[in-house]
């Protein structure tokens, strides 16, 4: 199980062993009025992720207002797709930014999908619109 720790730019959470639901916690940010998810170290498997994921989700919606934004980051092939589309099963109300509609394809280099293909200044735009809804 998880240990208790400590992490900068928290307010000291204890995670507390036993059922995984308890180990998703969210905290405070200083400085703010919004809460964020304590990152949890250890390695889970895609089922433990889900569910991590859907619980962090659950308890940010309980604790903000306004949008929620969740990242998935993997290589290509690591299964964000796979994962997201799970995700949107269980809560069809979210909405999807795929990095593949940022993809630059005349930058990829011998079918390697994994280098510097995004358009990060369009994609971040389009993200910091969100922030006047």
């Amino acid at each position: 199980m998880a240990q208790d720790t400590t992490s900068p730019g928290f307010d000291s959470p204890r995670r507390r062993s036993g059922l995984l639901r308890d180990q998703v916690q969210a905290v405070k940010k200083k400085d703010s009025d919004r809460y964020e998810i304590v990152p949890i170290e250890e390695t889970l498997s895609f089922e433990k992720g889900f569910f991590i994921v859907i619980r962090a989700c659950q308890l940010l919606a309980q604790k903000n207002d306004g949008l929620i934004l969740v990242g998935v980051a993997g290589p290509s092939g690591a299964g964000k797709t796979v994962f997201t589309d799970k995700v949107v099963s269980f809560m069809p109300s979210i909405a999807v930014i795929a990095m593949d509609n940022y993809n630059d394809s005349s930058r990829i280099i011998d079918g390697n999908f994994d280098g510097d293909l995004c358009f990060y200044s369009k994609m971040l735009q389009i993200l910091m619109s969100f922030q006047t809804w």
